[in-house]
């Protein structure tokens, strides 16, 4: 029996092995360098009810994922900090636009509340600094390598084939079906053919021939240390900075990168480091609004490269080339929906039934 090959062993391709570990249908996961080594081992790895303009499909995917976190963060399998999420507003449009975000979170059922610039003290900002900020207390951290250790162990016990240092050449079609990919070993027939391959995601795209409107931004990340220890939330600010707090005595600060409209197609295995300016950025913002950082030091860096979508949603489902399936343009939300991502999807897969709301939301075509 051909078995469905899934291209990238990263959150969202472990997650979705684990899901297809007890079907009849065998799998055969194939990763080109080390389980989670791509995006995911990138990610700041924060799981967020949050969201800046909120919308019930994605609400509805993040609540999925957590049910699916939250026995094994129970257990102790996986990590979890809970620390929150301030969206901060420096100015009184942008806290306008916080305020209808807070009661469209609140109408969907999640603890938001809107703070005075006055609370933010407390959460190591300056309250002259910002015009106030939209809080989600249950929001926090993940650690992204013990769940695709987690979920690719459990799938492989299960007999699930986890081929890592493989990258898939080309995905062979007939007919407008997938019938196999071409890997350096050779020849793998398939049933199906599901594209988790995250930043290298458009390049198997087009092995099948399937053209979607995917970019690249780059994601650089600066850990900061102080000496003593110290408490910090996530702390998003409109103009795409961020820091959240890392342990006692650390924390990260990172942009989200360019726009989909100013974002291109980029090579992933381009080596890159952050810009100096991006230092001169994250140390005028300390300087201005986040005095708890102030005598920060960096203590290391990094760039990740995200895969983006024009609207801001992963494209998750079936494609025009019959049998071939995506699971990519996570927009840097991997962590927060890739359980939820791999449930509908295997649900797809075997041509169950699910939320049509959440099929035509995800749905590739909507890029036709």
């Amino acid at each position: 029996m051909d078995p469905i090959v899934i291209v990238g062993g990263g959150i969202v391709g472990t997650a979705l092995a684990h899901r297809l570990r007890d079907r009849s249908r065998p799998v055969v996961l194939y990763e080109r360098d080390a389980l989670g080594s791509g995006t995911t081992g990138d990610s700041v790895a924060i799981f967020v009810r949050h969201q800046s303009s909120p919308d019930r499909p994605s609400q509805a995917l993040r609540e999925r994922a957590w049910e699916a976190y939250e026995p094994l963060v129970e257990d102790g399998t996986f990590s979890f900090e809970r620390i929150g999420t301030l969206d901060v507003a420096r100015t009184d449009a942008e806290l306008a636009d916080r305020r209808e975000a807070t009661a469209a979170l609140s109408g969907f059922g999640v603890e938001a509340s809107l703070l005075e610039p006055a609370a933010l003290a407390d959460h190591g900002l300056d309250p002259d600094a910002v015009a106030g900020a939209m809080w989600t207390p249950n929001d926090g951290y993940l650690d992204p390598a013990e769940i695709v250790q987690h979920y690719a162990r459990e799938a492989a016990e299960s007999g699930v084939a986890v081929e890592t240092g493989t990258a898939v050449t080309d995905v062979r079609v007939e007919d407008g079906s997938v019938v196999g990919v071409e890997t350096a070993d050779g020849t793998q027939p398939a049933a199906a053919v599901v594209n988790a391959a995250g930043p290298w995601a458009p390049t198997v795209n087009d092995m099948a021939g399937v053209p979607l409107p995917f970019r690249h931004n780059l994601g650089p990340v600066v850990v900061l240390g102080k000496d003593e220890p110290f408490s910090f939330p996530f702390v998003q600010f409109g103009d795409g900075l961020y820091v959240r707090g890392e342990g006692r005595s650390q924390a990260f600060a990172g942009s989200f990168g360019a726009s989909y409209d100013e974002a291109d197609r980029l090579d992933p295995t381009d080596s890159r480091s952050v810009d100096h300016d991006f230092y001169l950025e994250v140390g005028d913002r300390i300087e201005e609004a986040i005095p708890r950082l102030e005598g920060a030091e960096v203590v290391s860096d990094w760039v990740g490269v995200r895969t983006l979508t024009p609207d801001g949603v992963p494209a998750v489902g079936e494609t025009a080339v019959d049998d071939f399936y995506v699971a990519a343009g996570m927009n840097g939300l991997g962590v927060t929906v890739a359980p939820a991502i791999a449930d509908f999807l295997a649900k797809r897969i075997a041509g169950e039934a699910v939320d049509p709301e959440v099929a035509a939301y995800l749905a590739p075509s909507r890029f036709a």
